[in-house]
């Protein structure tokens, strides 16, 4: 039988939730981080934050003109060569700005690095991650950039994910962190084990769902695929949205300039001590107070001393956004 887009196989359920307003920190944790009382409770469930992001100097700023002549020294530590992701090619490493700029209209580039200290300036933390215990646990940050026509590998992620989209837009594709995908039979695989046994995955890693080709999935070696429920949810410049940990997705990207910043954490529990201390301190938790660059990141579960913390240096009374 011919193979079908990943995008007409399965049981679409519709939209993931959207919403214009952001809520206190705690109500986000309770009803997106937890889902409490939902059918996903204790693991989350995804949502559209729209506009979340256009109060930041990165959405109003970052053109490639702007980008070039402020940042074009500032070092990109990684830059894929390939646009459908197959995690098989070998990554360039430490690309002037500069130099990717003047080459990602004309190739498949595409930006995978770590969002860069002096480009994290303009970049801030959701309010909703204001304060709860979130800024100890803070994994990586990475900035997304290409011309476009991106495709990922079908995968999850084991940290909360923050995205905000500054230009262009993606589409996702969203599965329930429970869905059966982790097996031979959907074409899942543990690529350092599967280049024992097949050297296409030779310099892959980690695991994803490696055989299915997300272009022509193959119902016949992969006939689970047509039975799994999926959310979709379309980001737009300014858009933010929040990815559970655990949850499967795919990701792809229409032919046009695109930028976007995540952020992983690790957002199991809510600590409500620090929004108290925040207020008591005369700060607005649903303002922007934290920008990116004010931030630590490299936490890993289990790993001691890997904490990390948030340094408030905005005044009370400023005005940048």
């Amino acid at each position: 039988a011919d193979g079908r887009s990943i995008w007409s196989v399965g049981k679409p359920q519709g939209s993931v939730d959207v919403i214009e307003e952001l809520p206190s920190p705690e109500d986000f944790w309770r009803r997106y981080i937890q889902d409490e009382g939902g059918d996903f409770d204790g693991y989350g469930k995804p949502v559209l934050l729209k506009n979340a992001a256009r109060r930041m100097p990165a959405f109003h700023k970052w053109s490639d003109e702007y980008l070039m002549a402020k940042y074009g020294n500032t070092v990109l530590d990684q830059v894929e060569t390939e646009k459908k992701e197959t995690r098989t090619k070998f990554p360039h490493e430490d690309w002037t700005f500069r130099k990717f700029l003047s080459r990602y209209n004309k190739s498949v580039l595409y930006s995978t690095a770590t969002t860069p200290q002096t480009l994290a300036h303009e970049v801030y933390l959701l309010p909703v991650m204001n304060c709860g215990g979130y800024s100890k646990k803070l994994a990586a940050t990475v900035m997304w950039m290409s011309s476009g026509s991106t495709k990922s590998v079908i995968h999850q992620d084991g940290q909360d994910n923050i995205h905000c989209q500054f230009a262009g837009q993606k589409d996702w594709i969203l599965w329930e962190s429970s869905a059966p995908l982790k097996k031979r039979s959907m074409g899942w695989v543990l690529a350092e084990e599967e280049a024992k046994k097949d050297p296409a995955f030779q310099d892959a890693y980690g695991q994803y769902a490696g055989k299915v080709d997300v272009d022509n999935v193959d119902l016949d070696s992969f006939p689970g695929w047509d039975s799994l429920r999926w959310w979709n949810m379309t980001m737009r410049a300014g858009d933010c949205a929040f990815i559970p940990r655990q949850w499967f997705h795919f990701v792809q990207s229409p032919p046009v300039r695109s930028i976007s910043i995540h952020v992983w954490f690790h957002g199991e529990k809510f600590d409500p001590r620090g929004c108290q201390a925040l207020k008591v301190k005369g700060f607005d938790t649903s303002e922007f107070l934290f920008r990116i660059a004010d931030c630590e990141f490299g936490y890993e579960e289990g790993k001691k001393g890997s904490g990390t913390k948030c340094i408030l240096t905005r005044r009370k009374d400023a005005s940048e956004l």
